[in-house]
């Protein structure tokens, strides 16, 4: 498959259909307090004069920086090196296993630091997952002229418990690694402090803004993944109408040549054992079937990130190695359903299964193709013999406080995202706002390329919240090279996969 652009879904978009807006003051809420009626118009066509006040700065500012950082207990410095204009460190910080009992087991926590300067404000990166590799900060952080500090999610990566008790996985836990930070971190910097994440990282920002209100004074997640229930449909239904419909057609119509042509494409999973990718979890056959049946998903949730669009698009008579190798690609078989690949997102799967919620996967049109049906239950993944009680009652708490309460909120999301149909009601009463832009999928570099009036708001609005102007730069450094090495970095972990060119 040839290299493709990934340019057409960040350019400049036209006029005021640059940005929709979805303001709950326009939805009928769930059960719950009345939302009272206000003039605020939301983003579109609204002018914003913002007059900047400068925050508090801190008094450690002439220290150099790594001296403060040698200085903080439990904090280990691994690395530091030069990126972008900013000092960036690798480091280890140790944390409570049980933030109930913090003389108990202890973890090192994985974090890096962009440092610019100590009276610059400060953007909270909360990954919810693995920190990537490749050092690019947050969009914000670029506007801003702000420090970026980013929190590698327990669990995952490197910051593992030893004990590996499962019910220490919970977002309470997780939400207290990130209060850590910030008390430890904020007499280092004290002008406004800022929070972000994409994907999973941008609802970890929330959920940590809501136990810690006081930690933080804004938050812009982007593209962020919040489900509505254990089997949320809302993704599903989306899928439906999501981009062109020739498109949607076209990948229905692969799903159903990959499965009627299993016996013909099985053989390729096999020979992936010659490479250490095993299915004996699942086996090759219910490994595959998933990884078709999630393709649609992936494709539009990545649209323009990865390495395929419409134009891409393989016939369903394809040559065998050429379909199934896109199938393999797009529906992350290796990185999803192979033994390693169920072992490393068993955390992902545990917090779904317990807490988060996650999307349900149609395959209704399949239904005479699958051999599997009804058996792609997130319950059913690894880790096995673990108890999974799904609970939802701080989520919707959390639900809650986003439609009535949550104020200095940007949610950023894209059209092309399946998981946008599930975002949280946000009011626009009280500050918070929810942007949909068009033909993207809402990930780091939209806010840049936002055309007027939608830019003037947008910028004034991040302006006010962290205290100073923001730059306006004909190109940021991370547009590009973000977009061409974040996601990426999770597929050279399994450079098999990855079609010939």
């Amino acid at each position: 498959m040839r290299r493709l652009s990934m340019g057409p879904w960040l350019r400049p978009l036209m006029g005021l259909l640059g940005v929709a807006l979805l303001p709950a003051c326009e939805k009928t809420p769930p059960p719950g307090p009345e939302i009272p009626v206000c003039s605020e118009p939301g983003i579109p066509g609204m002018e914003l004069q913002t007059q900047v006040r400068p925050g508090p700065v801190s008094t450690q500012a002439t220290v150099d920086i790594r001296t403060q950082l040698e200085s903080i207990p439990g904090l280990t410095i691994l690395d530091e090196e030069q990126v972008d204009g900013f000092r960036f460190f690798t480091l280890d910080f140790e944390q409570p296993a049980d933030h109930s009992n913090p003389q108990g087991e202890r973890f090192l926590q994985r974090m890096t630091l962009f440092h610019s300067s100590g009276d610059a404000p400060m953007v909270m990166d909360t990954e919810g997952q693995a920190i990537f590799a490749e050092p690019i900060a947050a969009e914000p952080v670029y506007l801003l002229g702000a420090n970026q500090i980013t929190v590698e999610h327990r669990f995952y990566g490197t910051s593992r418990p030893a004990s590996g008790d499962w019910k220490l996985l919970t977002i309470e836990q997780a939400s207290a690694d990130f209060h850590r930070v910030v008390e430890t971190f904020k007499p280092i910097y004290g002008a406004r402090w800022l929070s972000t994440g994409v994907f999973k990282g941008g609802t970890a920002a929330i959920l940590h803004r809501f136990l810690y209100p006081d930690d933080v004074y804004a938050t812009v997640p982007y593209a962020l993944q919040h489900s509505l229930g254990l089997e949320d449909e809302a993704p599903g239904r989306a899928l439906a109408q999501v981009g062109d419909e020739a498109c949607r057609q076209r990948l229905a119509g692969l799903q159903r040549a990959a499965l009627e042509r299993r016996e013909e494409l099985l053989p390729f999973v096999d020979a992936m054992a010659g490479e250490g990718v095993r299915f004996d979890v699942l086996g090759r056959d219910r490994a595959f079937e998933f990884a078709v049946v999630e393709m649609p998903f992936n494709f539009w949730q990545r649209y323009g990130l990865a390495e395929w669009n419409c134009d891409s698009l393989p016939a369903p008579t394809a040559p065998a190695r050429e379909l199934f190798d896109f199938v393999s690609y797009v529906g992350d078989l290796a990185y999803l359903f192979s033994d390693d690949g169920l072992e490393l997102n068993a955390p992902l799967r545990y917090q779904y299964a317990t807490q988060f919620g996650s999307p349900r996967y149609p395959e209704e049109h399949l239904r005479p193709l699958l051999r599997h049906p009804g058996e792609h239950e997130v319950t059913r993944f690894p880790p096995q013999g673990v108890e999974k009680r799904f609970d939802r009652q701080l989520m919707e708490r959390v639900e809650a406080w986003m439609r009535n309460d949550a104020q200095r909120m940007l949610l950023v999301h894209g059209s092309l995202d399946p998981w946008t149909a599930s975002t949280f009601d946000v009011n626009v009463c009280k500050g918070a706002y929810r942007l949909v832009v068009p033909d993207s999928i809402g990930f780091y570099g939209v806010l840049g390329e936002l055309n007027e009036p939608a830019r003037g708001f947008v910028f004034g609005k991040l302006s006010e919240w962290a205290g100073v102007p923001v730059r306006e730069q004909s190109s940021n450094p991370f547009q590009r090279r973000q977009l061409e090495s974040r996601w990426r970095a999770k597929a050279e972990r399994w450079p098999r996969l990855r079609t010939a060119r």
